[in-house]
């Protein structure tokens, strides 16, 4: 017999923000589905914790240390997310949309095909970051270090670049800008 529809769903756990501080606080670090809408968790210390697929919508994560986290597939919409640490974390296939990542360390995180439309990284460090085929379109990246990261295949379609640091940038397949220097498409 196959199991019907609603056995395959997989629930959303909501777990409170205080609720989350505390089991990380002893060691748990597996938080997969995890609702924490409107969560408010600034300057918490969450390193290597495992959000994949959870709900960030409208969260505070601002300068909260996520260094080496799991948000794969993970829903951060709205969300307030500036001067955050998540170095060498992983957003892969992410909806990162219209957040705030202001002056963000995302430095050699893993961002591949991650939706990151409409969101503020400005003055942000993506050095090192793998953004392959990410969705930038309409994203503020101004200030913004790209240095040594992986943009094959990304769409910067209407994203606002200035004074962003182009060093060594893999930029092959990209949806171009008019701003990015042609010498570097």
């Amino acid at each position: 017999m196959w199991p019907s529809i609603s056995t395959l769903a997989v629930e959303e756990t909501f777990v409170e923000a205080s609720q989350l501080i505390r089991r990380y606080a002893v060691g748990q670090r597996q938080f997969e589905r995890a609702d924490l809408r409107a969560a408010q968790l600034p300057e918490a210390d969450l390193k290597q914790v495992c959000l994949n697929y959870s709900d960030l919508t409208w969260a505070n994560l601002s300068q909260a240390s996520l260094q080496q986290a799991e948000l794969s597939g993970a829903m951060i919409w709205r969300a307030h997310l500036s001067w955050i640490n998540l170095s060498r974390a992983d957003l892969r296939r992410a909806l990162v949309l219209r957040s705030c990542l202001a002056f963000a360390d995302l430095s050699d995180a893993s961002l591949q095909q991650a939706d990151l439309r409409l969101s503020d990284f400005s003055q942000a460090n993506l050095r090192g970051a793998n953004l392959q085929g990410a969705k930038l379109c309409f994203a503020d990246l101004s200030g913004a270090d790209l240095s040594h990261a992986n943009l094959n295949g990304a769409d910067l379609t209407g994203a606002i670049l200035h004074g962003v640091n182009w060093h060594d940038v893999r930029l092959e397949g990209t949806i171009s800008h008019p701003t990015i220097p042609s010498a570097l498409v």
